[in-house]
């Protein structure tokens, strides 16, 4: 505009200067002693979304199932790394209500005349619920399982359906007694027979009594019982010593499941594993005999297992493969007048994946 000039621009080399200049000026905000500072209001979750529970069968925790019976399925091992987006769970949790699904395949094959071979297939779903808190929750665990046999006709024949079925619902509650102490109490009454025998004789009611005591970060000791309610065995003693030296080794000297794991290879997304374990395997039901008389007839076993173990380093799926030798095996009917059965020996292949 003409009678007005305009102030003359800064040469390009002193407009830094005049900035750092002006910010200098500034005055400093610092805040006084009697400033009250207002957090932002919480972010609200339903119970469910704050439910943090452990993973099944890995005594890693006290607030873990301390130990599996043969009616638990076979536990999510632990978390080995922090999972994404910077949160933070107990190991094996799972935000929300639904904490694991499994599914498992068993085979020992007949090896010989003499031997006998028993496909299984076992699959079950765990619900979490605080009871009455999310630090001492109940696990609701329904399952169902069905076993085919393979059996050769003749003398040596024991006498097995077909197939065997076994249907349960576990409810297992845990809770920590301060920092140190821990316990696990598990029901689960369930339904075993061919559904050909539906008398009473199917229905058993298991479930165990354990608690812990962890004197050290990298030891705990475990003491209880496992009831079974099977004729041949009813009460199981059961406990040892859990020991994990460092991070790349885990002694669980637990009686009737010991294991022996080392880890082998380990990346951003899984950590490998191999283990040496032994196992008491078998199970009791009732069924009907080719005479049409109903019996009871249990089957057990010893095994010797090595394994290999993937372990996720978020909350993604998991998978085992193990195998090993079969020995000790008995077929035992307790209600009618027919001769044990001793299979031969075989061996065991085993395949599972849990999410």
């Amino acid at each position: 505009m003409s009678g007005t000039s305009m102030p003359p621009a800064a040469p390009p080399a002193l407009q830094p200067l005049l900035v750092a200049a002006v910010i200098a000026c500034l005055p400093v905000f610092r805040p006084r002693a009697d400033d009250v500072v207002v957090p932002l209001p919480p972010v609200e979750a339903s119970i469910f979304e704050r439910i943090r529970l452990a993973a099944l069968g890995d005594p890693q925790d006290l607030t873990e199932p301390l130990l599996p019976d043969d009616v638990a399925p076979p536990g999510q091992p632990r978390q080995e790394f922090e999972p994404p987006a910077g949160r933070r769970l107990p190991p094996g949790a799972k935000p929300g209500p639904l904490q694991q699904a499994i599914f498992t395949v068993t085979e020992l094959p007949r090896l010989g005349d003499d031997g006998l071979g028993l496909t299984t297939l076992d699959t079950s779903l765990t619900i979490g619920l605080p009871a009455p808190t999310v630090e001492s929750p109940l696990l609701l665990t329904p399952g169902f399982g069905t076993t085919f046999v393979d059996e050769v006709p003749g003398p040596m024949d024991p006498g097995l359906p077909a197939q065997l079925y076994d249907g349960w619902v576990q409810a297992r509650w845990l809770s920590k007694i301060g920092t140190r102490f821990g316990i696990d109490l598990a029901v689960a009454p369930g339904w075993y027979s061919d559904f050909d025998n539906d008398t009473p004789q199917a229905f058993r009611i298991t479930g165990h009594g354990f608690g812990a005591w962890e004197p050290r970060a990298d030891l705990r000791v475990v003491a209880g019982l496992i009831y079974l309610d099977r004729y041949d065995v009813n009460i199981l003693p059961a406990g040892g010593l859990l020991w994990t030296p460092t991070d790349d080794q885990r002694h669980e000297l637990i009686f009737p499941r010991p294991r022996l794991a080392w880890r082998v290879a380990e990346s951003p997304r899984a950590a490998q594993w191999v283990y040496v374990a032994g196992e008491f395997g078998g199970n009791q039901w009732a069924v009907r005999r080719d005479s049409g008389a109903d019996d009871v007839v249990v089957y057990h076993d010893y095994r010797l297992l090595v394994g290999w173990e993937r372990r996720p380093a978020d909350l993604a799926a998991s998978w085992r493969l193990e195998t090993g030798w079969v020995t000790g095996r008995l077929v035992e009917y307790y209600l009618t007048d027919t001769a044990d059965y001793r299979p031969a020996d075989t061996f065991l292949v085993r395949w599972g994946v849990w999410y």
